[in-house]
């Protein structure tokens, strides 16, 4: 079994875990027992050589054929060791000679058994060495014991050289400390038959995984080849192995069986077996409670991809086999999020945050939003801008929607019932695109593209935009506002539902202001979808008009025309006459001048034409826009060049490398417009 010296248990397979290690490879003499020369092994741990109970090579190796059925000596013991030939063996490693430890090796066991071998025990439960080591070593730690024993291979001569060894190593998981295989009467569960059922989910679809692959692929790997699960711990706490014992004789169950004399096995079942029965045991399994019916089988299991196989296989085996149902039928896996750095979160390392520094910083929604906008199908570093940009998100909304609730008009009720302008039916269509593209990628456990998702459409359309337009007539108090009073409450309205599950404290509070009696927001409904608000003429015609606007402000800003200035101009575009009104306003021109343009401005359908004006100086607006060119296009020159440099790809970080490539095609696109 993996033996675990710092908790004193064994641990299963899957809570081992390999660490990279710089050991040193000893080359050790075991003279014949013939005298007519000696046999050389190769090892990195000379201290279980105490353990010897034979010498193995390959019957296939030439170098050694004629020793197959000799004896060798145990240096410093003296014990006789066989000789014997055994496929295993690779004649490519150290010498092509091993040593056989039958205790302190799990290929050694099983080489033993086949050859009859003695099974020695030199080092202990402890991890220190036994009786059987002899005098000279009992005692020692490992690590002592493998000084010792270097030191008096060196000084009987038989060492004859060592060289660097680069080698994984079985640490536990649990302590730390390094694995010692050992000998040791263990309870062990035969996975095979509670494995075909947890295979046959996944395999006819009841069970999926998200994202399908590579996971899918993992856990039925895992299934496939699955090994006899040691179950039993030496350990303090958990769930006792129910099994009893009177002398020769030995009880399973629950209860003590009737008479005298009988004692409980002390060991303690893993605390992943216990952990597998954790979806029906919590709610009275096996007895069939209320509670059991109504909270089990459940849908979803969300969790990280390291113990897809330490837990979900196993709830998944045992529900099966227990109550004869899956326990869940979704298991999507989500990101570790790592230090900035890229280094694992650790206390010991001082690379862990700690989120209620975060919350306390920036507010519970914002570190919410930000872990599911920055996560993804693989590990993710940590993100403060993510959190930032949550927080920001999160102002942005409590802001829009306190200037809505206090500007809409008295007694109106949200409804998508009234729309009466372009805006209104595009804002309307916008956010059932909005609602069916959350719908789906929530159903798709892709929650990082959900938030996002909702964060360009609260920020952009709704706010940015709609509600851009339609001040003027949320501020008319002497016009009859119902139609866009009602159309922003039901925008609102649903955009509430659809954040919640991502900032569930600030989408809460404004919901608790919202007109009528609405109850809590956390059990309201969740949008259904309304096809029949879909309205492609509105959004042809609105967006048409966010392009001019877009296209207008940026001519503006490259001009250095002051943002209060209103240019004279005239619109010589088609398909903007239904917001030529709101082009005019936002974009801050005057259409009803009339006269020879001096610049023109492209947007969809034609063009801006500028009309003379003090604000605007056309010849320093072209000389601004030439000496911009001709920087950007030495940017671009200078980044192309980078780039293009194989040995900066190559050897620079992938993200500032990514970092190049997005800023060329920043410039790129702004050199584009200035042409």
């Amino acid at each position: 079994v993996n033996w675990d010296p710092g908790t004193r248990s064994a641990i299963s397979d899957l809570e081992v875990e390999q660490r990279g290690t710089e050991d040193t490879l000893y080359l050790v003499d075991y003279p014949l027992a013939s005298g007519s020369g000696a046999i050389t092994i190769a090892t990195v741990r000379p201290e279980t050589m105490l353990a010897d109970t034979a010498i193995a090579v390959n019957p296939g190796d030439e170098r050694y054929t004629r020793l197959v059925g000799e004896t060798a000596v145990l240096p410093l013991v003296g014990r006789r060791l066989p000789i014997i030939a055994d496929e295993y063996v690779k004649t490519d490693f150290g010498t092509g000679a091993l040593k056989i430890t039958p205790g302190h090796d799990p290929n050694d066991f099983e080489i033993g058994r086949a050859h009859g071998l003695e099974e020695i025990t030199v080092i202990g439960e402890d991890g220190r060495m036994t009786e059987a080591a002899g005098e000279r070593f009992a005692g020692l730690t490992t690590d002592e014991a493998q000084r010792e024993v270097v030191a008096a291979l060196r000084h009987e001569g038989l060492l004859s050289g060592t060289r660097p060894y680069s080698h994984d190593v079985p640490h536990s998981h649990r302590s730390g400390m390094r694995i010692e295989p050992l000998i040791s009467l263990q309870w062990f569960c035969d996975m095979k038959q509670l494995a075909a059922p947890a295979i046959e989910a996944v395999a006819d679809g009841r069970l999926r995984f998200h994202p399908a692959q590579p996971w899918t692929k993992e856990y039925l790997r895992w299934l496939e080849n699955i090994r006899p699960w040691c179950i039993s711990r030496q350990l303090w706490w958990g769930h006792r192995i129910p099994v009893w014992y009177r002398g020769a004789e030995m009880h399973a169950g629950a209860a003590q069986p009737d008479g005298d004399g009988w004692e409980r096995d002390p060991d303690v079942l893993d605390t992943w077996f216990s952990s597998a029965l954790w979806p029906f045991a919590t709610l009275g399994w096996p007895e069939q409670t209320p509670e059991l019916r109504a909270f089990y089988p459940t849908d979803v299991l969300s969790t990280a991809r390291d113990i897809i196989f330490l837990w979900v296989a196993r709830m998944v085996m045992f529900g099966v086999e227990l109550t004869g149902q899956l326990p869940f039928t979704d298991v999507p896996i989500h990101s570790v999020i790592q230090a900035p750095d890229g280094r694992r979160m650790s206390k010991s390392l001082g690379t862990g945050i700690d989120p209620l520094d975060q919350i306390a910083e920036h507010g519970a929604d914002a570190v919410r939003f930000g872990l599911l906008a920055m996560s993804s199908t693989q590990d993710v570093r940590f993100s403060a801008d993510r959190v930032r940009q949550g927080e920001d998100l999160a102002n942005k909304l409590w802001n829009a929607s306190r200037l809505i609730l206090l500007r809409v008009q008295e007694g109106s009720a949200p409804s998508p019932d009234h729309a009466e302008t372009e805006e209104d039916r595009w804002i309307l269509s916008r956010l059932e695109r909005a609602a069916r593209r959350t719908d789906a990628l929530v159903e798709a456990f892709e929650m990082s593209a959900a938030a996002l998702e909702l964060y360009a459409f609260l920020w952009s359309e709704l706010c940015d935009w709609y509600l851009e337009l339609a001040k003027p007539r949320l501020y008319d108090e002497r016009a009859d506002r119902t139609a866009v009073s009602a159309t922003l409450l039901y925008a609102l309205d649903r955009t509430l539902r659809l954040l919640h599950p991502i900032m569930p404290h600030v989408t809460e509070e404004i919901w608790s202001f919202m007109p009528g009696e609405a109850g809590l927001l956390a059990v309201a409904g969740w949008p259904r979808p309304e096809p029949g608000r879909i309205d492609e003429e509105a959004e042809a015609c609105v967006g048409r008009a966010i392009e001019a606007i877009t296209a207008i402000r940026r001519y503006r800003d490259e001009a250095s025309v002051k943002p209060s200035a209103v240019l004279p101009a005239r619109l010589s575009a088609e398909g903007h006459d239904a917001m030529q009104e709101q082009i005019a306003r936002m974009a801050r021109l005057d259409l009803s001048g009339d006269g020879d343009a001096v610049a023109e401005i492209a947007v969809p359908g034609g063009v801006v034409a500028l009309l003379p004006s003090e604000d605007f100086d056309p010849g320093a607006s072209r000389r601004r826009a030439a000496a911009e060119r001709r920087r950007i296009e030495a940017e671009v020159e200078r980044l192309e060049a980078k780039l293009a440099n194989e040995r900066f790809v190559q050897r620079a970080p992938a993200d500032v490398v990514e970092r190049e490539r997005t800023k060329l095609e920043e410039y790129r696109g702004a050199l584009g417009r200035l042409r």
